[in-house]
C-alpha cells in the first residue's frame, strides 16, 4: 500500500499500463488515456479509470466502482463502451476500458452552439436510434447463470455518449447503474438533474423506460441546442417534471425538427406507461425517420467531420459532394447488398448496362418510327412544305401542390418567419422541359388555271359615273403586350444551394423568369440545414425571398 500515492496530475504508471494524458473528471472518477505496454513495442491505447482521491475511502463509492466493472464484462455490444480489465494497485482500483476517438454529444452541443449551426433531424435521430440499440441490448443482458440482470443505467446525458469519426455511437458509464447485482436503499436518488425521469426524481422504482426519458432530453438538447431545465433548481425540476413540461417542451420544437416532435412527445411522458414500452420501441420510432441505414450513416459521418474540420480551422465539405437522402434517387437506394463490396460493384455495373442496352435499344426504336413516318408522308403529300417551328427555350413548370391546410399559407412566412410543422417530405422530382414538336408536313393543292372568258364588246350609250372607293376602316389598335413571366429572386445570409420545382439552380443569390404558376423551392446551406417554401408566380410580379439561416427567419 503507498503510503503516499501521487497526484492525479502527477500520475505516470499504473499496473502495467503507462499514463499518456487526462481525458476527463466527472463527480466519481477520473478518465486517463494510456498505452498498455506489451511485447515488441506492442502499446495498444486503453482508457484508465480511477476513483477520486477523495473518494478511495468511500466503501459506497467502491462497491458501484465494483459493479461497474461487474457489469460491464458481462457485456459487449457496439454501441457500448467494452471493458478489457479490472484490477488494483495497492489500495487504487482501476477499470480498463477500450479507447473511443471521438466526441462526447456535449462536446458536439458546444461546437454547434459556438459556430451557430444546427444539428441536421437525420444526424440526431441516427444517434438516438444506435443509443437505443445499445441501451435496449444493456436492458436485456443475462448473468451467467441466465438470469435477466434488469439493469438501468439511470445516467443518460450528453457526456455519457460518445461518437467516432466512423458514425459509430457508444454509451458509457454504468457507475450508478440499477440492477439485480446490487442492493440500494429504497427511496435514494441517483442521476443528474436535468435528465431524470419524473419518477426516478421522486425515488419511485425505475425501469428502463426512464433511460428512454433520458435520451429523449438529450435528443431535444440537440435539437434545441439548449437544456431542456435551464437555469432551474432541484426543486423546480421536480415539480416541472411532475406537469409534464417535459413533453410541452418537445412539442415547441422549431418546425425545422417538426418529424421528431411526435417521438419525443411520447418518450417524454411523465407517466412512464405512455413511453415507449422499450428502447427497442423508441429506436424503431426514430429508425422511421431515416432513409436507410447506409445513408444514415454517411450522414453522420459527413457532419462529424464538417463539425471537426470548424473546429480546427479548416473549411467544411461541401455540400455539393455529399450525399444526402433527399438527393440520392430511390432506384439507386432501394437496390440491396447482402455480397459484400463485390456484390455493391456487380449491382452498379449491372445496373449501368441494362440501362445502356435500354436506351440503344429505344433509339432505335425511335429512328425506325421516324423512317416510316417519312415513307408514308411521300406517298400522300403533294409538293410539301417543311414547317419547323423553333425549339421553345427550357422552362421551369410548376410543380402541382396542394393548398396547405390552416389558416397561412405554407410559402408565406408568419409573423416570427417560421413555417408551419409538416412531415418531411421526398425532394421534388426534376420536371423535364416539354419535348419540342414534331414537324409537320402541309400539304398544298395544285392550283389549275381557268380558261379565259369571252370579252363583250360595251354597248353604245352614255357612260355611267363611277363611284367612289369607299374609304378602308382604321385598323384596329393591337392589345398591350402581355408579360408572359414572373421574376423570382432568391437569396440567403449564408451561401447555399437553390432548387426550383426540383431542379438544381445555382448558389444564392438566384434570379430567374418563371412561367406564372406555383413552385416549391428548396433553399439548402452548406452545413445541411434546408428551408423548403411554395411561391405563386403570377405575370409580370417580381417576388424576392431572403431566408437567414443563422436566425432561421425571413429577413
Amino acid at each position: 500500500m503507498d503510503a503516499h500515492p501521487p497526484s492525479p496530475a502527477l500520475l505516470e504508471r499504473i499496473g502495467r499500463y503507462r499514463i499518456v494524458r487526462p481525458l476527463s473528471k466527472g463527480g466519481m472518477a477520473l478518465v486517463y488515456e494510456a498505452r498498455r505496454e506489451s511485447l515488441a513495442g506492442v502499446a495498444p491505447r486503453v482508457a484508465i479509470k480511477l476513483i477520486l482521491p477523495e473518494h478511495k475511502g468511500s466503501t459506497t463509492f467502491k462497491e458501484l466502482f465494483i459493479n461497474e466493472a461487474r457489469l460491464g464484462a458481462s457485456m459487449q455490444h457496439q454501441n457500448l463502451v467494452g471493458i478489457q480489465d479490472f484490477d488494483c494497485e495497492g489500495d487504487t482500483y482501476f477499470l480498463v476500458m477500450e479507447f473511443v476517438e471521438g466526441l462526447t454529444l456535449r462536446r458536439i452541443i458546444g461546437l454547434c452552439q459556438k459556430h451557430r449551426i444546427g444539428i441536421p433531424v437525420g444526424v440526431i435521430a441516427e444517434l438516438g436510434r444506435q443509443a437505443c440499440d445499445g441501451l435496449h441490448y444493456a436492458h436485456s443482458a443475462k448473468d451467467e447463470r441466465g438470469r435477466h440482470l434488469r439493469l438501468v443505467h439511470r445516467d443518460m446525458k450528453p457526456s455519457n455518449i460518445i461518437l467516432n469519426p466512423h458514425g459509430v455511437v457508444k454509451v458509457l458509464d454504468f457507475g450508478i447503474s440499477k440492477g439485480r447485482l446490487r442492493k440500494e436503499r429504497v427511496g435514494s436518488v441517483k442521476g443528474t438533474w436535468g435528465y431524470m425521469a419524473p419518477e426516478q426524481a421522486q425515488g419511485q422504482e425505475v425501469w428502463p423506460s426512464a433511460d428512454v426519458f433520458g435520451l429523449a432530453v438529450v435528443l431535444f438538447e440537440m435539437a434545441a441546442l439548449r437544456p431542456m431545465f435551464q437555469s432551474k433548481g432541484k426543486d423546480e425540476i421536480k415539480r416541472l417534471l411532475a406537469d409534464d413540461h417535459a413533453a410541452r417542451m418537445a412539442a415547441t420544437l422549431d418546425p425545422h425538427y417538426a418529424p421528431m416532435i411526435g417521438p419525443l412527445v411520447r418518450a417524454l411522458q411523465r407517466d412512464p406507461r405512455g413511453r415507449y414500452e422499450s428502447a427497442a420501441d423508441f429506436g424503431r420510432a426514430l429508425s422511421a425517420l431515416l432513409p436507410d441505414p447506409i445513408t444514415a450513416r454517411d450522414e453522420v459521418v459527413r457532419f462529424f467531420g464538417n463539425l471537426e474540420a470548424l473546429d480546427k480551422g479548416r473549411a467544411p465539405l461541401p455540400l455539393s459532394s455529399q450525399v444526402t437522402a433527399a438527393s440520392v434517387p430511390h432506384s439507386l437506394v432501394a437496390f440491396p447488398n447482402t455480397a459484400g463490396t463485390g456484390g455493391a460493384g456487380r449491382n452498379r455495373a449491372g445496373w449501368f448496362l441494362t440501362g445502356a442496352v435500354s436506351t440503344v435499344l429505344v433509339t432505335m426504336f425511335v429512328a425506325l418510327g421516324a423512317v416510316v413516318l417519312v415513307l408514308l408522308y411521300r406517298d400522300f403529300v403533294v409538293q410539301p412544305i417543311e414547317r419547323v417551328p423553333p425549339t421553345p427555350a427550357t422552362r421551369l413548370h410548376p410543380r402541382p401542390v396542394e393548398e396547405p391546410a390552416g389558416p397561412a399559407g405554407e410559402g408565406a412566412p408568419g409573423e416570427n418567419g417560421a413555417e408551419a410543422p409538416r412531415p418531411a417530405e421526398p425532394e421534388p422530382e426534376p420536371v423535364e422541359p416539354a419535348p419540342a414538336p414534331r414537324p409537320e408536313a402541309v400539304r398544298v393543292p395544285v392550283v389549275r388555271p381557268k380558261p379565259p372568258e369571252p370579252v363583250v364588246a360595251p354597248m353604245p350609250g352614255p357612260v355611267p359615273p363611277v363611284a367612289a372607293p369607299a374609304p378602308a376602316p382604321a385598323p384596329a389598335p393591337a392589345p398591350p403586350p402581355v408579360a408572359e413571366h414572373g421574376t423570382l429572386s432568391i437569396s440567403a445570409v449564408q451561401r447555399a444551394e437553390v432548387y426550383i420545382a426540383g431542379q438544381f439552380v445555382q448558389y444564392t443569390p438566384v434570379s430567374r423568369d418563371l412561367i406564372p404558376g406555383r413552385y416549391a423551392v428548396s433553399i439548402v446551406a452548406m452545413d445541411g440545414r434546408r428551408r423548403t417554401f411554395e411561391v405563386e408566380v403570377t405575370a409580370g410580379s417580381t417576388i424576392r425571398r431572403n431566408w437567414d439561416f443563422d436566425r432561421m427567419e425571413w429577413r
